[in-house]
């Protein structure tokens, strides 16, 4: 009986446990290699000092922006939440990007949730230019992360096919396939955990310059908030001294926990939503007991002999 595609069982266990192993190296390698670039000495930044918007992109990512945003209309007068905390435009729309964006979010027929504004604001046009622009001024250095997960999971994609076309053919082929089947299951909890993984949005990752600049700021809106800085119309999108004070630059810097209304904070805070990895987690343990049995299972079918159980 000829082997399933000329590959001896144990030649293919063997070349498929490496494939196994091989996108978690390639992941572990690419991220090691983008953190030793992003170390690299910078020059000193010139340029102006950031906006409340640039300040909240260092702080926190795009989430960040979308909530200093958000209290920046809320505090002008321009949004107003619902008792059902969907924010609704009571004005007419900023000129500011970033604002204007927000504005639109917030019309009727949207998820206009502080929620549903940041997930439609992360990618969009003037957020990258936000990042550009930093990036540019080396304030933020290109997180690579989301890229080297999107390879990470296709790789784990491609293992898993290659898998189940294995097993699919070594049944066909009237062949042994039960050492195949826990290499099989590691393959599907894998592909399944870097789906996960690449779902996540990390945010960005400051330089030293850009930690710098944020430091210094952060420490001086400290102080100007124990010296009682009020409010004053027109901050949140000016360099200078008086970004340092009102609502926008205390979230910018802080998040929606630190707006200065505590209602309003309660108000906007988005509610928990429980991970997926929650239930991840308890599949990962039935997979332990389910792969001690499977193992169980294999030694039992030890008749497989020749090595012919990978199919």
């Amino acid at each position: 009986m000829e082997d399933t595609w000329g590959i001896p069982g144990p030649t293919f266990l063997a070349i498929y446990g490496a494939l196994i192993v091989f996108p978690v190296v390639v992941g572990l390698v690419w991220t090691i290699v983008a953190k030793l670039g992003g170390k690299a000495p910078r020059a000193e930044v010139s340029g102006p000092q950031p906006t409340v918007y640039e300040f909240a992109y260092l702080a926190g990512g795009p989430d960040r922006v979308v909530d200093t945003a958000i209290a920046t209309l809320v505090d002008r007068g321009t949004l107003r939440v619902s008792s059902t905390k969907q924010l609704q435009l009571t004005g007419p729309e900023p000129a500011d990007p970033i604002e204007k964006a927000v504005a639109k979010g917030a019309k009727p027929g949207y998820n206009a949730t502080t929620r549903g504004i940041r997930d439609r604001l992360r990618l969009s046009g003037p957020m990258q230019a936000l990042a550009k622009d930093l990036e540019a001024r080396g304030l933020v250095v290109v997180d690579q992360t989301p890229r080297i997960r999107r390879v990470v999971y296709f790789l784990y994609l491609a293992v898993l096919v290659l898998g189940v076309v294995r097993l699919i053919a070594g049944i066909a082929g009237d062949r042994p396939v039960g050492y195949l089947i826990p290499l099989l299951i590691s393959a599907v909890f894998a592909t399944v955990i870097s789906r996960a993984l690449k779902n996540k949005r990390p945010g960005p990752r400051p330089t030293g310059e850009g930690a710098r600049v944020l430091h210094k700021a952060r420490s001086a809106h400290g102080r100007e908030r124990k010296r009682g800085i009020p409010n004053g119309p027109g901050y949140a999108g000016a360099a200078g001294a008086g970004l340092l004070g009102g609502a926008a630059a205390a979230v910018a810097f802080g998040g929606l926990a630190s707006y200065p209304d505590e209602e309003l904070s309660a108000a906007l805070i988005p509610p928990p939503v429980s991970s997926g990895f929650g239930g991840g987690s308890s599949g990962g343990s039935s997979c332990s007991s389910g792969g001690s049995s499977c193992s169980s299972g294999s030694s039992g079918g030890g008749g497989c002999g020749g090595g012919g159980c990978g199919g």
